[in-house]
């Protein structure tokens, strides 16, 4: 599935920046490939999306928007913007910092019962979860609403830390490889993910405590079924080894948090 930067690719040098903020439509970035139709996936189902390859594009760029996104938004009031070539498996900053690339998606996402799924925004379907999670190796699942699923994915990033408080990571296109299963009669209300060590669950809301909040209760009810424990122990269980991560914290767009729990052996 080959997609775009959220960017459209308009951003090409650092002084393209400048009109890219004054044209930027916010509810048409992250660019998705998309609607797959999946043969016999009807509401009910989960897809299990695992992506298996993420081929970036040769570079990608970081940008400042002041007044749009980011955590400190207005102490920095001047738009700024850096070229981040892509060059061995390192992300080149400048001539003198470079560090390994850390490829992920940033937007996936079946199709709700009604209305839409815009690919600004974080939902119980998916969307822009920005999940630093969502790369090679790991399994997505997702809700199934209406026939054939019609599942998407977008919003590459060559790297991205949690939160990410300018509102961008190292935004850029490229080719993301997936293999797509069909789970029929097994449900989930929102996307939950699964790694070779760990279970994780995801929220999204308006405010960073609400969307901890949604994903802390769904590893509760996961792990009370999944390891057959009354949800108060679940719930301990989860501060006792759980770990809550963010995905994006950026002011401007509703934040989205996630749980990481080992997986566990059921005797």
């Amino acid at each position: 599935m080959e997609t775009l930067d959220t960017t459209h690719s308009s951003v090409r040098q650092p002084e393209d920046v400048v009109t890219y903020i004054r044209t930027r439509k916010p509810r048409e970035v992250n660019p998705a490939a998309g609607p797959v139709y999946v043969s016999g996936a009807e509401p009910g189902d989960t897809l299990v999306v695992e992506i298996l390859d993420v081929k970036l594009d040769d570079f990608g760029s970081l940008r400042i928007m002041p007044g749009r996104l980011g955590v400190l938004t207005a102490e920095m009031n001047v738009p700024h913007c850096r070229i981040v070539r892509i060059e061995g498996g390192r992300a080149v900053f400048s001539p003198s910092i470079s560090f390994p690339v850390r490829p992920m998606v940033g937007v996936i996402a079946t199709t709700p019962a009604e209305g839409e799924a815009n690919t600004a925004d974080p939902t119980d379907v998916g969307s822009n979860l920005d999940h630093n999670d969502v790369t090679v190796g790991t399994k997505v699942y997702l809700p199934v609403h209406v026939p054939g699923a019609l599942f998407g994915l977008g919003d590459l990033h060559a790297s991205m830390g949690d939160a990410e408080v300018t509102g961008n990571g190292i935004e850029i296109g490229g080719c993301t490889t997936v293999r797509v299963e069909l789970l029929k009669g097994r449900h989930w209300p929102r996307p939950w993910l699964e790694t070779a060590e760990s279970w994780i669950t995801t929220g999204s809301a308006a405010s960073i405590e609400d969307a901890v909040q949604v994903a802390v209760r769904d590893m509760v009810d996961f792990l009370a079924e999944r390891l057959a424990v009354s949800r108060e122990d679940a719930y301990m269980l989860v501060s006792a080894r759980g770990d809550v991560r963010l995905g994006q914290a950026c002011r401007g767009m509703d934040a989205t948090a996630r749980v990481l729990f080992p997986k566990l052996p059921v005797r």
